[in-house]
């Protein structure tokens, strides 16, 4: 009896380690798991260029976004616009925006826009709001949106932007649009890093 009292007890002793390993396996990834930084949503954290041909020049634009706590995000750009007439102009701008889940893939957003801009000789800030759509259906994501901006000392302006984006993978994407801006609207080519 001794015997099936020790194989009982070694059989009772291997299932509590197995149980003990068990938990603190589970443990170990949960607590892993919990400290690897979630990633936002791509739309919201990238860093860009593009360029575009607007009605009376071409425009180099750097851009970018981040989203800085969850569905917040805060975004801005520099473009610089030459002229068909030989001269330059640009603007910075900033953007302090939310995003909404509609859908499985669908997102909007909505923000408000400051910033300056110079139209030669006309220098002005301008503050706005603008509204956008975003399909993703696998690596293709479809958006367009509207916006309306105040010029302090030019008046106002109704824009919009169109167009579609291709995920090379999750961190590269490239894109055609058309966008109305401060320099008129044109096609739009762009490439982003996402973060």
């Amino acid at each position: 009896m001794t015997l099936q009292v020790r194989i009982l007890s070694a059989a009772m002793a291997t299932v509590t380690l197995a149980s003990a390993s068990l938990v603190s396996t589970s443990a170990l990834a949960q607590q892993q798991q919990t400290q690897q930084p979630t990633r936002g949503h791509s739309a919201y954290n990238y860093i860009g260029a593009a360029v575009a041909d607007h009605d009376g020049g071409d425009s180099i634009l750097l851009e970018g976004s981040y989203e800085f706590k969850s569905p917040y995000f805060v975004s801005g750009y520099y473009r610089n616009f030459d002229n068909d007439f030989g001269s330059s102009n640009d603007v910075i701008a900033a953007k302090l925006g939310r995003y909404f889940w509609l859908s499985q893939g669908l997102t909007a957003d909505a923000g408000l826009r400051m910033g300056h801009v110079d139209f030669g000789r006309n220098d002005t800030g301008f503050w706005g709001v603008e509204a956008n759509l975003r399909q993703r259906i696998e690596q293709f994501e479809f958006y367009g949106g509207l916006g309306w901006v105040d010029y302090f000392d030019a008046g106002s302006d109704n824009q919009y932007q169109f167009g579609v984006n291709y995920y090379i993978n999750s961190d590269v994407s490239v894109g055609v649009g058309y966008q109305d801006s401060e320099f008129g609207d044109g096609v739009r080519l762009r490439g982003s890093y996402h973060f």
